[in-house]
């Protein structure tokens, strides 16, 4: 049976988000009943409103490295595989209701209406989307000013009870029915009690908190588009553009309004992540959301790998092998069990009608794809170089449009530059305080040693983890004395199936990296106490791990492929 939207969403956006969570959802996925609609709609949803406890599953991603250099992580709440799916359930019908679009100056996770891809628009889109409607802003004020101002810990300050209050009178506006309003009550409600806090507030880490942010702002979002000044807004990131005066102003009443409505405060004057540049010196970067010769051809490197493994199946060891032995580490995806699908062979006989795509197929090689990587590994080296040793003289704005650069990068160049030169571009990266958490990935990569990798949290784990694995390469880890995070992340290794030399006796093992390990057995069923871990324990059944299995497995044609080094990183900031 071929597997229906809701799951696939599901699938897709867990699945750029945290690694654990999205093979919860394989596991929860094996039985056919829950790749229908009705079971996310209906089971899924009912489970969550009758369930006893608050299951989330708490996960440490890296956040920024802090003035004294220590390590700030972000606390993720990950949830289980059922409610993962009762949450897409309720945003795929929330997205059927014009009331819950975002409106045009707000850019982030607006819900997908088109496509089984995910539930939220890509977060791409919306940061192009801000990037023009600001330089539209700029060109009507040319002697103006852009500000950029943020919302101090914005999803942990807003309260359960603010939510919830919001959430009701939205409701109210549209034709949702009686089962979904509760089912968003319920959630929030679960977020407060699993928040461990004296005035319980929504979680970073489910799906719907996105969401519901949005919700919560939505009404002061439109008073300030009567500000003597144009306003947008990227999740809690706000930027004004005007003249001097009205902007400057204008941030003092949004501080002082989001202050009063809401108790939210921006950060303050001295804070990094405000800025304020001239709108002539803006228009400098207005094409840096720009298409270029890198960006177009690592989307259509990526976009043929997938269209040769999809319509060549047999050709996946041999393509994996050419790569790795290439010095690419470029993730694939084994498409053998998805094309069996029925409704899947009728899609392809139908393409293959089309001349142009029997054209295209016919023209994707192993070797072209091979030589375009090549020319990929050689432009991205060559334009980080180029913007690194320009770097270190460059300040304000002009720094600020850099670095994105520098990233986008050096993300590419994990997958595809060669161990010694990855090697090479770490050190120059280290040089770059932006850039640290990518040279920390860049070297672990490089050499195999993840001692520095295990204290940035998951995502950095990950993002090391998925290249190691493509590239079948092992690691060593030297450091003995973890605590619980530590554990965790190196649990994402063994997730992923990368053998890791180390030598922390079992009886130090935590649950998760037991279950990375060695998969599930009664005890782990029984008695961990995380509900999160227990649930996982349970669908994935007593047997061997089979995670990496999965990783490594299409779910379904519909599923994207993940860059980890590229996603990981971003979700998290």
């Amino acid at each position: 049976m071929k597997p229906e939207d809701i799951c696939i969403r599901a699938l897709n956006q867990y699945r750029h988000y945290d690694v654990l969570a999205y093979l919860g959802l394989r596991h929860y996925l094996n039985n056919s009943a829950t790749r229908r609609d009705i079971w996310g709609q209906k089971v899924a949803t009912d489970v969550v409103l009758t369930r006893s406890e608050a299951p989330y599953f708490l996960s440490q991603h890296f956040k920024e490295f802090g003035d004294n250099g220590m390590i700030n992580l972000r606390n993720i709440y990950i949830p289980g595989p059922n409610e993962a799916l009762a949450e897409i359930a309720l945003l795929d019908e929330c997205a059927k209701h014009i009331a819950f679009d975002n409106p045009e100056y707000v850019f982030s996770y607006s819900l997908n209406k088109s496509d089984r891809k995910s539930v939220y628009q890509s977060y791409m889109n919306g940061l192009r989307g801000r990037h023009q409607a600001i330089e539209n802003a700029c060109i009507l004020c040319p002697n103006g000013v852009v500000a950029y101002t943020d919302i101090k810990s914005f999803y942990p300050s807003i309260t359960a009870n603010l939510a919830t209050s919001v959430w009701k009178n939205k409701c109210n506006n549209t034709k949702l029915s009686e089962n979904y309003r509760n089912l968003g009550e319920r959630l929030i409600y679960d977020h407060g009690r699993a928040s461990g806090s004296t005035q319980p507030h929504i979680l970073i880490g489910p799906m719907f908190s996105h969401f519901i942010a949005n919700l919560v702002l939505r009404e002061i979002d439109a008073e300030f588009t009567a500000l003597p000044v144009k306003y947008f807004r990227y999740v809690d990131d706000i930027t004004l553009v005007g003249s001097k005066d009205d902007v400057l102003a204008s941030i003092k009443n949004v501080g002082d309004r989001l202050k009063n409505k809401f108790n939210l405060y921006l950060h303050g004057d001295d804070s990094p992540k405000n800025l304020i540049i001239p709108t002539f010196e803006w228009i400098k970067g207005k094409d840096d959301f720009q298409a270029n010769n890198i960006s177009d051809s690592w989307m259509t490197l990526i976009a043929d790998l997938k269209r040769l493994l999809l319509f060549s199946p047999e050709s996946y060891a041999k393509t994996r092998g050419k790569f790795i032995t290439n010095g690419f580490r470029i993730p694939f995806h084994n498409y053998s069990a998805a094309i069996r699908e029925r409704d899947y062979i009728d899609k392809v006989r139908y393409l293959l009608q089309k001349r142009w795509f029997c054209i295209k197929i016919n023209s994707i090689t192993i070797n072209d794809l091979i030589l375009r990587a090549i020319y990929l590994r050689n432009e991205c080296e060559r334009s980080f170089r180029e913007i690194a040793n320009s770097i270190s003289v460059l300040t304000g704005f002009e720094r600020k449009r850099r670095i994105p650069q520098l990233r986008y990068c050096a993300g590419r160049l994990i997958y595809l530059a060669t161990d010694e030169t990855l090697a090479l571009l770490s050190t120059i990266a280290r040089e770059i305080p932006e850039l640290h958490f990518h040279a920390e990935v860049m070297k672990a990569v490089s050499n195999g040693n993840i001692d520095g990798i295990i204290a940035l949290g998951i995502n950095a784990a990950q993002a090391t983890a998925q290249p190691l694995k493509a590239a079948e390469k092992s690691c060593i880890l030297t450091s003995q004395n973890l605590k619980e995070s530590n554990l965790h992340a190196l649990s994402i290794f063994f997730l992923n199936g990368v053998t890791v030399t180390h030598s922390i006796p079992s009886d130090k093992y935590s649950d998760i990296l037991q279950f990375a390990l060695n998969g599930s057995d009664i005890d782990l069923m029984r008695q961990t106490q995380n509900p999160v871990l227990r649930e996982l324990a349970c669908l994935h059944g007593i047997s061997q791990p089979r995670h990496a299995d999965c990783l490594e497995t299409a779910f379904d044609i519909d599923e994207e492929l993940t860059m980890d080094a590229l996603e990981q990183p971003w979700q998290s900031s």
